[in-house]
C-alpha cells in the first residue's frame, strides 16, 4: 500500500509543475501583448506620458509589501496550527494514561 505522504507530496508537486507552466504561459503572454502594442502605441499615448503617474507607488514596492504581509500570515497561521497540534498531542498523551483506581 502507498504511504499517504508520498501520495500527498506526489499531488502537490503535480499542481506546482501544472501551475508553474500555466504562470510562465501567461507571463510570455503578456510580454508578448504589451510589444506588441507598445510597437504600434503613438509616444503621445504611451503610459509614461500620463499625467501624476510619477506620483503614485511603485507597483514593485507594493507587491513587496503585499507579499510579506502574506507571508507573516501563512507564518502565524503555521505556528498557530503547530502549536494546536501540540496542546491537542499533550491532552491526547495525558488522557492516554490509565487512572488509579480507588480501594
Amino acid at each position: 500500500m502507498t504511504d499517504v505522504k508520498e501520495i500527498t507530496e506526489a499531488v502537490q508537486e503535480q499542481v506546482l509543475t501544472a501551475l508553474k507552466m500555466g504562470q510562465t504561459a501567461i507571463v510570455e503572454g503578456v510580454r508578448t501583448f504589451t510589444d506588441t502594442v507598445g510597437s504600434i502605441t503613438p509616444e503621445s499615448l504611451k503610459i509614461d506620458s500620463v499625467p501624476g503617474l510619477d506620483s503614485l507607488p511603485d507597483p514593485k514596492d507594493l507587491m513587496n509589501v503585499s507579499f510579506g504581509f502574506a507571508q507573516e500570515l501563512l507564518n502565524t497561521q503555521k505556528e498557530f496550527a503547530q502549536n494546536l497540534l501540540a496542546a491537542a498531542s499533550a491532552n491526547d498523551a495525558a488522557s492516554a494514561k490509565p487512572v488509579a483506581k480507588k480501594s
